[in-house]
């Protein structure tokens, strides 16, 4: 039997590993594991072991800072995998192969013996030259094109950027921001977390995977605005939780991009400036892959923009 670890998302994206049977192989950051993947910044040293004994393949935990995943449950003890599995560790994904002839279509792995959205009415498009991209060197090393010309459009005012984040979409995302450094601050609807708001530096390295896993995921939103985080939170717990005209309360899930596409451009203009608040722009991943959208105040409402990402 060979088992594949193929990773579909993530700094690693396209790499395959086996694990052939009779091996046990230690997957991490750094040298100390069996095979490092030192890209992944989010990987501990040692994070997880796969044992493949040539009837079973099993996953396990080395006691990682973020944690291991199967299908989005959290690896607590040993787990069986199965043809199909995802696999998460980091900031990267697995798909989870299994061949029961045993024939290798990789490079081998070390062997171990023991161990966007539609334009709206009104909508403009920002291109790359309007952004002052075009022809120029990348300023954002490890990204691409498209994720370069989202970056430079949430930084080019020198504005604090937050990223509103829902918590629901990815079991990763509380993990990814204990280990990043970053100040962030929960929402929560008076029962649980609801979304979580994390200031993000220029630069910050919770950005790679914010911008490489979570866009066009739904994990969330970014805004801009001359105040800190505090303040913006403060702003925000305003709207958590609404209530209908008959008095019952009910969670304004603002924080899924598709709540907020939908919402935001329905705002009469007094609503628009209570949402908006210390807020100078909002920016939602689109309908389309290579769309973003971007939100502002205007002399009469909401202004939005399409930025296109290519």
């Amino acid at each position: 039997m060979l088992v594949i670890l193929e990773a579909v998302s993530g700094p690693i994206a396209g790499r395959k590993i086996e694990v052939r049977a009779g091996t046990i192989l230690r997957i991490g950051r750094t040298a100390k594991s069996d095979y490092a993947l030192g890209e992944d910044s989010y990987l501990s040293g040692q994070h997880f072991v796969i044992e493949n004994d040539g009837n079973d393949a099993r996953v396990r935990d080395l006691g990682s800072s973020n944690g291991t995943f199967v299908n989005g449950e959290r690896v607590t003890s040993e787990t069986v995998l199965s043809e199909g599995d995802s696999l998460t560790a980091g900031g990267s994904t697995f798909a989870v192969h299994i061949d029961v002839s045993g024939q290798a279509t990789t490079e081998p792995s070390p062997s171990v013996a023991t161990v966007p959205t539609e334009t709206l009415p009104g909508t403009s498009k920002i291109s790359r030259v309007e952004l002052g991209l075009s022809g120029e060197s990348n300023a954002w090393p490890g990204f691409t094109r498209g994720q370069s010309v989202l970056l430079t459009s949430l930084y080019k005012d020198g504005e604090t950027v937050l990223a509103v984040l829902d918590p629901m979409r990815d079991a990763r995302i509380p993990a990814f921001l204990d280990a990043s450094g970053e100040q962030f601050v929960t929402l929560d609807d008076g029962l649980r977390v609801a979304a979580y708001v994390v200031q993000l530096p220029q630069h910050a390295r919770l950005l790679d995977v914010l911008v490489k896993d979570g866009w066009n995921h739904g994990w969330g939103f970014y805004c801009t605005s001359a105040a800190g985080i505090v303040e913006v939170c403060a702003h925000f717990r305003n709207f958590v939780t609404l209530y209908t005209p008959a008095g019952t309360p009910m969670t304004f899930r603002f924080w899924d991009p598709r709540v907020l596409r939908a919402s935001v451009p329905a705002f009469l203009a007094q609503e628009a400036v209570d949402f908006f608040g210390p807020l100078t722009r909002l920016v939602v991943e689109g309908e389309k892959a290579e769309m973003a959208v971007e939100y502002s105040l205007g002399p009469r409402g909401v202004k939005h923009q399409s930025l296109v990402l290519v």
